[in-house]
């Protein structure tokens, strides 16, 4: 734990970048596929309050930034949860940290940041005793350095509200008891996903937010839990400096669509045995309200029946996914009919209207599309991440694979048909230049073969960038 990675690699998802993703063909031993550790640093020092006591318990922010000052990563997440807080002198000590510029911080920014539960919380407080990030001073480690005495005052705790109200049925103002609902932070001028499930509501529908920061925020119903028949658009409301009372989130009891699954394909009595793991979902989008879509979600049935409750009206599009078995996780529909008519791109779902005739097919295939990108004219930056994506000609949506550390990816559980694969490459952090444009690959997947797709991606330095 005191040690740090060597590399920046953008194969691993961690800050610290200690892992490499590895594509094995069958009956292969890799080798030199080799991690370099480094003595990590230290970054330690002491939080106190305007009174210069000790600020038990509280979470430090670290941020590593570049030689221009701009995040180059998100916030560093400790691999020990301890490691990132004061103890009870306010002390605290974060090791095994790479070479760097560090921000340090204490607190939250205005609505950043919801801690359910909590009655007080600190703004948040640069290292340098400032609010403004561009002012903060910065800690710049080297490999095994110690960064000591990185003191932080906070000012005065402040304290956390509460927003509270009932949920009630839109067409008759009864409230309704018993239905979980969906809330969070909310941006103007942005979909809204809520983020936090709330607890059902009581007998007189009411609910009750507690450590709520100032800040904009949203409720919703949704009829992604089983037991829910309503749905809602968001209620916003804003927090600014005490409680907010009587919020009314009015819920409109959905549609019903109903149907049943089969499944095609050599591997269709495997999903048949573990259709338990398997749901059926829609996501509906209204013109009148395009960004606020909603979504139901069902499991399906030993036989294959389905019924989602909760639907609004709109365009749906529905979808079949496994939920807990990684085996399944390629499962795909293949196509979806209301009495003879393919809905695969859209269902059409009217007011007034449930809807009891749906089909749809759903697959696991054995097909495999193994590949490789090769670079020439120079090396990629070492913040850019392959993603290489397939879509089957026909289908709603599509899987895809990261590249590994070799240049090699594997895309598996394929069902047969044309698709198309596309090498996507994205800067992770700042970028230097332009990334090389996708390139897109047409082929055909046969059921229980192997599609060999290669890329190449010329990086020769051109006028005007690679």
């Amino acid at each position: 734990p005191t040690l740090a990675a060597a590399e920046q690699s953008p194969f691993s998802g961690s800050f610290y970048r200690s892992s490499k993703t590895v594509v094995l063909e069958s009956g292969e031993d890799a080798g030199d596929v080799d991690i370099k550790l480094v003595p990590g640093s230290v970054i330690t020092g002491r939080v106190t309050d305007v009174d210069g006591k000790p600020v038990i318990e509280e979470r430090i922010n670290l941020q590593i930034i570049d030689q221009t000052g701009n995040p180059s990563n998100p916030s560093v997440g400790m691999w020990n949860y301890q490691m990132n807080q004061t103890d009870d002198r306010g002390i605290y000590r974060i090791y095994g940290l790479a070479a760097g510029r560090y921000r340090v911080s204490v607190g939250s920014t205005e609505g950043g940041f919801m801690m359910t539960g909590d009655r007080t919380y600190y703004p948040v407080t640069f290292y340098g005793n400032t609010s403004d990030a561009a002012k903060a001073t910065v800690v710049e480690l080297q490999d095994g350095s110690e960064a000591a005495n990185i003191d932080i005052r906070v000012g005065r705790a402040t304290s956390t509200f509460v927003a509270t109200g009932r949920i009630v049925d839109a067409e008759n103002g009864q409230p309704i008891p018993g239905i979980r609902f969906m809330y969070g932070p909310a941006r103007e001028n942005q979909a809204f996903y809520g983020g936090f499930v709330g607890l059902p509501t009581n007998a007189r529908g009411e609910f009750r937010l507690e450590g709520l920061e100032p800040g904009r925020y949203g409720v919703s119903v949704s009829a992604s839990f089983e037991s829910s028949a309503h749905y809602s658009d968001p209620l916003f409301f804003e927090i600014a400096d005490g409680d907010v009372t009587n919020l009314e989130l009015k819920a409109t009891r959905g549609l019903t669509l109903s149907g049943v699954v089969v499944f095609e394909g050599s591997r269709a009595k495997e999903l048949l045995q573990q259709v338990g793991t398997l749901r059926v979902s829609a996501s509906v989008s209204s013109p009148a309200s395009p960004r606020n879509q909603t979504s139901s979600s069902a499991s399906i049935a030993p036989d294959g029946g389905f019924q989602l409750s909760g639907v609004r009206p709109g365009k749906a599009r529905l979808y079949v996914a496994a939920v807990s078995s990684p085996a399944l996780r390629g499962v795909t529909m293949l196509r979806a009919e209301r009495g003879g008519v393919d809905v695969t791109q859209g269902l059409e779902v009217l007011a007034g209207e449930s809807i009891t005739d749906l089909r749809i097919v759903a697959s696991l295939g054995s097909g495999t599309i193994p590949g490789t990108v090769r670079f020439v004219g120079g090396e990629p930056p070492p913040n850019v991440r392959f993603f290489i994506s397939t879509r089957r000609e026909g289908a709603p949506q599509g899987g895809g694979s990261m590249l590994d550390a070799r240049g090699r990816f594997l895309i598996s559980s394929l069902t047969s048909g044309a698709y198309d694969v596309t090498l996507n490459m994205n800067f992770i952090g700042p970028a230097r230049g332009r990334p090389p444009r996708p390139q897109t690959q047409t082929v055909t997947v046969t059921d229980g073969a192997e599609t060999q797709v290669d890329f190449i991606v010329d990086l020769t330095p051109k006028e005007g960038g690679p």
